[in-house]
């Protein structure tokens, strides 16, 4: 076995892999507004390209959650919370940090550098989107990330599973994928800390989580977690002296939270912010637009005759709004609206 090579999986895992056809349609259907989902793609202070899928609910306003992924993830796993979210008021933004999903980069750093993806994220959100408060929601790599920098116009923070010591992340997270003894993995991370670290940019003992803030917190965590143990969440949760909250929930860690908690998590955050009522934009009607059930949008193994009637749908449909809203979608997507309901 080669240490280097196991140590390079560790701050090199591969890739998850998905199409365009995952991130759902253009437009969503809801009660008596819609969704329109905008793809950027925008630059880091590394200079590399960060690929974002910003979901905007009409009528507007000026409220959004950034949802940052865990590690070895992509911005996949928050897309299915983008039609939740918007029911409680809120705009959805979530993104592939560097060296994830379509984003550029080489190294995964933990949090060191992807602090600065989530500035400039927000960064984006705030020019060209005219975004005011934001509740930042992460999980595990995201989580941790989010505790790493303070940003402004951020209400509150929605932490699940984070991490508080790297060292005994990588222990954790290498002894899961090689099933070796701890103490052979307290020496592989002894013997190549210095050539890692010179190589990936950033010190470990940097990613250190204390609890230093008084920002409205939600903490999430599991009993049942066997990669990043409860008791991480609750040490924060303890040394937090302003508004907090604490959920418990069941499973592993990559296991996907049941409805009722995001819903307990959108709660939160809607209390979290003062949503102005003033600065939403009032239709007379709302455009036709697809009605897709969650489990038809976001699954990746979808037949391939739906998937290519997808595929024919206009990237930039012509949207004239005077005395109605005209959304012009193929007729195969319309046929869809008129079969599947909610």
């Amino acid at each position: 076995m080669s240490i280097q090579r196991e140590w390079q999986k560790f701050v090199r895992p591969p890739r998850y892999n998905y199409s365009y056809f995952d991130l759902g349609p253009e437009y969503i259907q809801l009660h008596q507004s819609y969704i329109r989902k905008h793809e950027r793609i925008i630059t880091n202070r590394q200079n590399c390209k960060l690929e974002m899928s910003y979901f905007e609910l009409n009528p507007k306003t000026s409220n959004c959650i950034v949802y940052c992924h865990g590690y070895n993830g992509c911005r996949i796993e928050g897309i299915k919370y983008a039609q939740i979210v918007a029911q409680y008021g809120f705009n959805f933004c979530t993104f592939d940090f560097q060296a994830c999903g379509h984003s550029e980069g080489d190294f995964i750093t933990f949090g060191h550098l992807e602090k600065d993806d989530i500035t400039s994220i927000l960064q984006e959100l705030e020019i060209n989107f005219y975004q005011k408060q934001f509740i930042l929601w992460g999980r595990s790599l995201g989580a941790t990330t989010i505790q790493l920098k303070e940003y402004p116009n951020v209400k509150g923070l929605v932490l699940d599973s984070c991490f508080t010591n790297f060292n005994k992340l990588a222990i954790s997270i290498i002894q899961k994928q090689t099933r070796l003894p701890k103490f052979i993995i307290k020496a592989i991370i002894f013997l190549t800390k210095g050539s890692i670290e010179e190589e990936a940019g950033f010190q470990l003992n940097d990613i250190q989580v204390q609890c230093n803030s008084n920002m409205p917190t939600l903490y999430i965590c599991s009993d049942k977690d066997s990669l990043i143990k409860a008791k991480n969440s609750l040490k924060l949760y303890k040394q937090h002296k302003g508004i907090k909250k604490l959920i418990k929930v069941d499973g592993e860690h990559n296991d996907s939270r049941p409805l009722e908690i995001i819903q307990q998590i959108c709660s939160w955050c809607k209390d979290r912010v003062q949503l102005q009522q003033n600065n939403y934009i009032q239709y007379n009607s709302v455009p036709q637009v697809t009605r897709l059930p969650l489990e038809l949008i976001y699954d990746s193994n979808i037949q391939s005759g739906m998937q290519s009637s997808y595929n024919r749908i206009p990237k930039n449909p012509a949207i004239k709004l005077k005395n109605q809203i005209s959304i012009q979608l193929r007729t195969s997507c319309r046929n869809l609206h008129s079969a599947v309901q909610y």
